[in-house]
């Protein structure tokens, strides 16, 4: 019966945990916080306090069944640590400069002091069960959590941010690798303190403790490398390097736990030793996080949701302690890192910027206080409110970042030269790359586009790509400088048999749209390059990630349909006159004259009204983008009566390589997020179709619709 109680509850574990961590993840919280708080729904705080029958013995958690739950969820821990352990290079610590060497001294000296002083406060109060032999662990321990910073979570934080290939995102990760490497050391000898009854006691310890690290550095770490040549020989992770290397984690875990210390110190120094940067590491990495992080993590939540009764705060008193406890935790690592910043030569924005990634503490701390609990250093008031505190500082961390730094101040360029360069170009494209399939095409039209001046003109390729779910949980830093993006490689290729100057840019988005928005404005491209996917629900040509560039992007946009695209040797240039119908007479005239493309206007108007001032007005137009002075060049202009303008469209394009048309209802083309419309030209045209949209046209309408005063919203 206990095995169908353990499997019923994990199911319930790790799809709540799922769930709440897909909510935070959409308000662009780490998920880790929405895991945390599906296990403090499933404990006493709400679960028990709204259905106690429920909750309580012979229900969905009894407390018969909690030590199986415990064993899972320390086995996860374990491995957790392992896994940051094997995220943490020692390169990081080495290469600190001076700025970050006092930011990581303040931030665990401060935090640590004032965590100590804290205890003594709170002696009298919250403290008053532990005896007072054991206060002086306690005091240690309080100051130790206060001292850590959650690497795992303030590395992808700075990923997601693009912000890793900053000046601040490089000191806020060289930073908070080192305070969690002290940390960790801190809690060792912590709970070394807390476990020794006696001097004869303490000093084995510390004995057997100087000889496992000797070990771990000087007998296992070369073993370890000798492990790596031979799966650097198979070229694959096989079932028994793996299996050593599972062994070796344990092994390690459970000398730490033999000699006092903790098993969680054991599992972190064994990643800590492993080789750094390899395809070793990463495949070894990628082989385990998804067990843990899917499934152990969560049980590892639900059991410190279980020990978290939020019911003990019932007093004016206890939450006025917890909010000093969120107080001190905040001004140690906010205040120690942005003073030392500020006084490194940081301006106060930096500085403040460092402080706040700093105090991010997520499930690193509840890790360190879960086993601060199993050791009665600490009350189970006091850890409630420390997971409270665990839980605010995370969750501040993004939107009072986005307040003090906002993207403005970081947006990546996709060049050092930036936006005066691609002033002086002479046609400048951006292609995001979606599908890398996708990118030799584009390039092909880029080129027509660019004409011969390829000197002057530049074509930046960029692949965004939004976070992955284990990356949760992961610095991602390797992934996100590797220099060689395989999404981009076709283009890339394209671009070098082509003579075209290139330059590309990969990073991780939360928001796809608004990026490239932002990185077209600041790079002054001429034009927005897009290639279009079926969607998987509806029928919108110009829907979702599109949509959205081409209601927020202030540059031009252009929306590629392939349809077996080779050469744009015959162009049709549906006109009605928008600016949009301006911009492909353009795009058209830059094709006519880098390849010679004969180009056909075609002019649909009702029957009776060929000679009307519109089909004028509409010659008049072509003439003065195709008869420049001194750039004469060949076009064809057709007025066509007919009622069904997107039949003659069609049927003309039969004739055609490309047909460049702009949006408007009258060709039912316009952009929606969502839609099942089917939008006939981009659907039934037999040649590939180029759909353009004028971006000054909706800078001005919006301006227009929001005047006064009539400036340009932000994209994005």
């Amino acid at each position: 019966m206990q095995i169908g109680l353990l499997f019923l509850q994990v199911i319930v574990i790790v799809a709540l945990g799922r769930v709440i961590g897909a909510v935070m993840a959409r308000l662009r919280q780490p998920q880790v916080i929405g895991e945390m708080l599906a296990g403090i729904m499933l404990g006493p705080s709400l679960l028990g306090w709204l259905y106690p029958a429920v909750y309580a013995d012979g229900g969905l958690f009894p407390t018969s069944s909690w030590p199986f739950l415990e064993i899972l969820s320390q086995v996860g821990v374990v491995f957790f640590l392992f896994l940051v352990g094997l995220e943490l290079d020692p390169k990081l610590i080495r290469s600190q400069g001076r700025s970050a060497a006092a930011i990581s001294g303040a931030s665990i000296v401060i935090p640590f002091v004032l965590g100590v002083g804290l205890a003594i406060a709170l002696g009298k109060t919250v403290l008053a069960d532990i005896p007072p032999a054991r206060m002086i662990a306690t005091a240690l321990f309080i100051g130790a959590a206060m001292s850590v910073t959650a690497f795992p979570v303030l590395a992808r934080i700075l990923t997601e941010r693009n912000l890793q290939r900053t000046r601040i995102g490089a000191l806020a990760i060289t930073c908070a690798a080192f305070d969690d490497v002290a940390a960790w050391w801190m809690l060792a000898v912590v709970v070394a303190i807390a476990r020794v009854t006696g001097p004869t006691m303490a000093m084995w310890t510390l004995l057997f403790a100087g000889t496992y690290v000797a070990v771990m550095f000087l007998v296992v770490r070369p073993f370890v490398r000798r492990i790596e040549i031979v799966y650097d020989r198979q070229g694959r992770l096989s079932q028994p390097i793996v299996s050593v290397i599972f062994l070796l984690v344990l092994a390690s875990a459970y000398t730490t736990e033999a000699i006092g210390i903790h098993p969680l110190f054991g599992a972190f120094l064994m990643g800590c030793i492993m080789p750094k940067g390899t395809q070793f590491v990463r495949h070894l990495s990628e082989k385990l996080e998804d067990f843990t992080v899917v499934f152990l993590l969560p049980i590892f939540f639900a059991f410190a949701g279980l020990k978290t009764q939020v019911g003990l705060l019932n007093s004016p008193r206890t939450w006025g302690c917890t909010a000093l406890i969120v107080g001190v935790a905040t001004l140690g690592k906010f205040g120690g890192s942005a003073a030392a910043g500020r006084a490194t030569g940081l301006s106060w924005r930096e500085a403040s910027a460092i402080g706040i990634l700093m105090n991010t503490r997520g499930l690193m701390e509840l890790v360190i206080l879960t086993a601060g609990l199993q050791l009665n250093v600490i009350t189970p008031t006091l850890y409630t409110m420390m997971v409270i505190m665990a839980l605010v500082t995370t969750a501040a961390t993004t939107p009072i970042l986005n307040w003090v730094y906002p993207r403005r101040l970081f947006q990546p360029r996709a060049t050092g030269a930036g936006g005066d360069a691609a002033d002086a170009a002479g046609f400048s494209v951006m292609i995001p790359v979606s599908l890398p399939k996708s990118g030799a095409p584009l390039v092909q039209l880029a080129d027509t586009l660019i004409g011969a001046d390829k000197e002057r003109s530049r074509l930046y390729a960029i692949h965004l790509r939004k976070p992955t779910d284990h990356e949760a949980y992961r610095s991602g830093l390797d992934e996100a400088s590797l220099s060689h993006d395989p999404s981009l490689a076709p283009l890339l290729a394209q671009a070098r048999g082509r003579m075209i100057p290139v330059e590309p840019l990969s990073f991780v988005s939360r928001d796809i749209p608004g990026d490239i928005s932002s990185l077209a404005k600041l790079n002054r491209v001429s034009l927005v390059l897009m290639g279009f996917h079926k969607p998987v629900i509806g029928s919108q040509i110009l829907g979702g990630t599109v949509h959205r560039v081409l209601q927020h992007c202030e540059r031009d946009v252009a929306i590629f349909v392939d349809r077996g695209f080779r050469a744009a040797r015959r162009v049709l240039v549906p006109y009605l006159g928008s600016a949009h119908d301006k911009l492909a007479l353009a795009l058209a005239a830059r094709m006519a004259k880098s390849i010679d493309a004969e180009v056909t206007v075609l002019h649909v108007v009702p029957p009776m009204r060929t000679r009307g001032g519109k089909s004028i007005g509409a010659k008049e137009a072509v003439d003065r983008v195709f008869h420049e002075p001194g750039h004469n060049v060949p076009v064809t202009f057709r007025v066509i009566e007919d009622e069904s303008p997107v039949g003659v469209v069609l049927h003309q394009a039969q004739k055609a390589d490309l047909v460049i048309i702009g949006v408007a209802e009258e060709w039912g083309l316009e952009s929606h997020l969502f839609g099942w419309r089917a939008q006939r030209i981009a659907r039934d045209c037999p040649s590939s179709l180029l759909i353009v949209r004028k971006g000054e046209v909706i800078v001005e309408a919006v301006a227009d619709r929001n005047a006064p005063p009539a400036s340009a919203p932000s994209p994005g």
